[in-house]
């Protein structure tokens, strides 16, 4: 074993550059899903990418907030899921989704302790995925249009011609590519805010370095056939609505809504349901509205009405997978989190994700509920993005500490002349 973590250990030797882009593989790979080598549930290459994450975490250990947050999380599993409820405790469930935890843990240590990342490369890393993500949609549309539905090659397993224009290009789905592509372009716009310090207006994105990648962002928004994309564009519209910009931000998306509902776009209308339907709080309604959307809305509605903290279960959960064999039962279907290993479980994710991930009052917030139903699971692509929005909390960081080291500077400037004169 120790030499196999010595050998580990020297394929990454050279941290700032090999550290690097093994960071950058973990994002990527935990982002996408290319069905012909990965399947369509649980992808061997990801297993043993997170594998070798954790075998990177213990020959570069790094005493960390996420380290501590997670052993603390992993021993409490262990006691619920093990001891409390020993006899639903499957190892494989349980070992899955330490394995992404550890990942985490190897991601945030590379990025907050050792540096490993640059906030022009991670730009360019955004660009990178989104022209790729973009460029296989338009292929499957091509073959769409041939009249082929199902292409193994371009990640085409499913048939989508009910959705008319539509693709999930590497992604497992197209309401996945929305959620992918979503957080991709948010990181995009804040890191470029953080860059040139201020924010990218709604007239900046359209032109000079970005007006490529916005297209490509909104040509795939608008023709991958999810309802998701635009609940997802919605959220990024907020982005815009500051200051002064409000003024010509709202008559822009008032107009795009307005010809959007004019020309009855359906993944559009899907949106528009789903959404008056969630604001109700009545499940049925959100079933009826949109079954594939209902799948990630039922659980938080039937959490928020079912919750009951005199229940003891509520704390410690029902055991592995009891969120799975309840699925779409009302008065058990809650979040998957809360049900298999309880409230406490969900508190302790909700800690990792605004301690290490997210700044509470950011977009990011809206979009880790709406987007993944403000919870940590095995899903892949959930952590994927989770580790972007732990990129753009470093980057932003870093752009205080950069503003808190040059008002200092002028300080020191200025007590210096007042001594000289």
């Amino acid at each position: 074993m120790n030499s196999l973590l010595r050998y580990i250990s020297s394929l990454f030797s050279q941290r700032n550059l090999t550290l690097k882009n093994f960071a950058f593989f973990l994002l990527v790979i935990l982002c996408i899903q290319y069905m012909p080598l990965e399947g369509r549930t649980i992808s061997p290459i990801k297993v043993v990418t997170m594998a070798i994450a954790s075998l990177v975490l213990l020959t570069h250990l790094r005493v960390s907030k996420a380290l501590g947050i997670i052993l603390l999380y992993i021993l409490y599993i262990l006691f619920t899921a093990y001891i409390v409820h020993g006899d639903t405790f499957r190892a494989s469930t349980v070992i899955y989704k330490f394995l992404f935890f550890l990942t985490y843990v190897t991601f945030y240590n590379l990025v907050w302790k050792q540096e490993v990342l640059e906030m022009d490369e991670f730009i360019t890393l955004l660009k990178r995925m989104i022209y790729v993500l973009s460029i296989v949609l338009m292929l499957q549309h091509i073959v769409h249009f041939l009249g082929i539905q199902y292409f193994p090659l371009l990640n085409m397993y499913t048939d989508l011609s009910d959705r008319g224009l539509s693709g999930n290009s590497i992604t497992y789905e197209p309401s996945t590519f929305a959620r992918v592509m979503g957080v991709l372009y948010y990181a995009y716009l804040k890191c470029n805010e953080y860059k040139q310090g201020h924010v990218v207006t709604i007239f900046q994105i359209l032109r000079g370095e970005h007006r490529t990648v916005s297209l490509l962002f909104f040509f795939s928004m608008f023709t991958m056939g999810s309802g998701t994309a635009f609940i997802c564009l919605g959220i990024l519209s907020l982005y815009f609505l500051r200051g002064a910009y409000m003024l010509f931000a709202i008559p822009i998306f008032i107009g795009v809504y307005y010809a959007l509902s004019y020309f009855e776009v359906r993944q559009f209308q899907r949106a528009s349901v789903t959404i008056e339907a969630t604001m109700t709080g009545d499940v049925d309604e959100v079933r009826e509205a949109d079954g594939s959307a209902s799948t990630r809305i039922e659980p938080v509605l039937n959490t928020i009405h079912n919750i009951d903290l005199n229940d003891v279960d509520t704390w410690f959960g029902h055991g592995v997978d009891y969120g799975k064999k309840h699925r779409f039962d009302k008065d058990k279907d809650m979040i998957e989190t809360i049900s298999d290993y309880g409230f406490i479980a969900y508190l302790l994710n909700l800690v990792l994700v605004f301690s290490c991930m997210i700044e509470f009052q950011s977009l990011a917030t809206i979009m880790f509920f709406c987007g993944v139903g403000g919870t940590v699971t095995n899903v892949s692509y959930c952590w994927g993005l989770l580790m972007i929005f732990t990129c753009v909390r470093y980057f932003h960081k870093q752009k205080k500490l950069e503003l808190l080291e040059t008002e200092n500077e002028e300080d020191d400037e200025e007590t210096d002349n007042i001594e000289k004169e």
